[in-house]
């Protein structure tokens, strides 16, 4: 497990990407994509990020046609205080 793993999750730092994953911008999130050969890292990554999700974002594994997670898509989700845009 990496280093950034055994501490409490920041997404900031987990938007800056990794050895282990690169970070797309989306609509309405962004991807975050496994890099070939750190299959194990990206794994224990996402089931961190997995975990962690709740009232500040929200997650949606994506899986290649051998059913391993290689992606996720890691969508903030807006204060509930704040209006819907228009």
């Amino acid at each position: 497990m990496t280093a950034c793993l055994a501490m409490p999750l920041d997404l900031d730092t987990l938007l800056e990407g990794s050895p282990a994953y690169g970070v797309i911008d989306a609509r309405d999130g962004v991807m975050l994509f496994r890099r070939s050969g750190h299959e194990a890292a990206f794994e224990a990554m996402a089931a961190a990020v997995l975990d962690a999700s709740g009232d500040d974002f929200e997650v949606i594994l994506l899986t290649d046609a051998a059913e391993r997670c290689d992606r996720l898509f890691v969508a903030p989700l807006r204060d509930r205080d704040t209006p819907a845009p228009h």
